[in-house]
């Protein structure tokens, strides 16, 4: 059978492993469409790109007709402008449709551009591995009913590192790579840290110049953003203001990855309720944070380990990954990955690979952990897994025949 095949057919599966898991498991009608949602409802009302407002002194977010929210940059504009022309729909049933239809979509041409990833990587066995372990897996199956940009961010990850791969040897001035990180950037604005990884990395091989090309472009193509929100907020944000409320639910006194006790509900009422509000708000979590952190450094210090734990294996928190599945394929993959990290250990070659777990790490011990960013980062950790089950498998057959 034909390679080109093989895919083909992995990705018809895939697909209708997604239609069933939707038909099966899914209200399409009641699905949570979260902050990304929101945002793209006000924009088609005439809001702007505003989201939170206050009922009955309560902060609510959940769009209603007769609200006036405040002025927004809690979420990075990127995946809300994406599916925005289908929130051109009156009926929720419609529009929940149509985003898991084309997230589903999005999924087929995921495994396609993992394949050929793989493929340079390690080889077409290994590469079909990949592509079959994206197509079932359960956290991967499930996002592409979820309100958030995790299928995008895969393809858009996978470009990248193509094309990152591809312009290694000549390093030479990439559009292509420019227009990949900024969009990373407009969908996820912490992906700015991994972009000013690569940039570092391309200083090391004594091309400042160039890696200063790549900064100012980027830095010019983010600029409409941050103009809109210096404009809207009278302050430099840049790109989000959600920073210190991340901060904070990774690093306050109720519970990592928690919103905090109810008396920071009630201080929040108290904020001023102007077109500033976000700004005043993330001012507050941030305050929180820093003072947390600075009485509790040895909290701060010893929760890392347990956000690790969250990232590397699941949430203890969150009742969604309490599935035998889910559970069991994350412990698979993950030792697994070990494996084939360790037997394909090659500083030079992966390093881009690297860079983007301790990304991921890094990101996870400062602020918290979702079920979602573990999904997200996974897509780079399944070539080493398969790999990792090849050897595996390679090394007990020998050992079966030695016998």
């Amino acid at each position: 059978m034909k390679t080109s095949t093989k895919i083909e057919i992995i990705i018809v599966l895939a697909v209708l492993l997604r239609i069933i898991f939707v038909w099966q498991f899914v209200n399409i009608k009641n699905i949570n469409q979260w902050e990304y949602g929101e945002i793209s409802k006000n924009l088609i009302h005439n809001n702007g790109y505003s989201l939170f407002y206050f009922e009955n002194d309560s902060l609510k977010f959940k769009y209603k007709d007769d609200a006036k929210p405040f002025p927004s940059a809690y979420m990075p504009p990127a995946y809300s402008i994406i599916i925005l022309p289908f929130f051109c729909f009156n009926s929720d049933f419609i529009i929940n449709l149509l985003v898991i239809s084309s997230q589903i979509i999005c999924s087929g041409f995921v495994i396609f551009f993992l394949f050929r990833l793989s493929n340079k990587l390690f080889g077409e066995q290994v590469a079909i591995l990949t592509s079959i372990f994206y197509a079932v897996i359960p956290d991967i199956v499930y996002s592409v009913v979820s309100f958030s940009p995790t299928v995008i961010f895969h393809l858009l990850i996978l470009l990248l590192f193509d094309r990152l791969i591809k312009n290694e040897k000549s390093l030479r001035f990439n559009w292509t790579i420019i227009v990949l990180l900024t969009i990373l950037i407009y969908l996820r604005s912490e992906f700015a840290l991994f972009a000013l990884l690569i940039l570092t990395t391309i200083i090391f091989k004594c091309q400042l110049k160039l890696s200063l090309k790549y900064f100012f472009v980027i830095i010019i193509l983010i600029m409409p953003w941050t103009i809109r929100n210096v404009v809207q907020f009278s302050q430099f944000v840049p790109l989000t203001t959600n920073l210190g409320q991340n901060l904070y639910r990774g690093n306050n006194p109720s519970d990592v990855g928690g919103w905090g006790e109810e008396s920071v509900f009630e201080e929040i009422k108290e904020l001023p309720r102007d077109r500033f509000f976000e700004v005043h708000l993330n001012e507050f979590y941030l305050n929180k944070a820093i003072t947390y952190i600075k009485d509790h450094p040895l909290n701060f210090f010893t929760n890392m380990f347990r956000k690790q734990f969250e990232l590397w294996l699941f949430n203890l928190n969150d009742t969604r990954v309490n599935n035998f599945f889910y559970l069991s394929t994350t412990i698979l993959i993950l030792l697994l990955f070990l494996v084939g990290v360790l037997r394909s250990y090659d500083i030079l070659k992966f390093k881009y690979f690297y860079l983007y777990f301790l990304y991921f790490i890094f990101l996870s011990a400062i602020f918290f952990t979702l079920p979602r960013y573990q999904t997200m980062m996974k897509v780079l950790m399944l070539p080493f897994a398969a790999l990792g089950l090849i050897w595996i498998y390679g090394s007990f057959t020998k050992l079966i025949k030695n016998k």
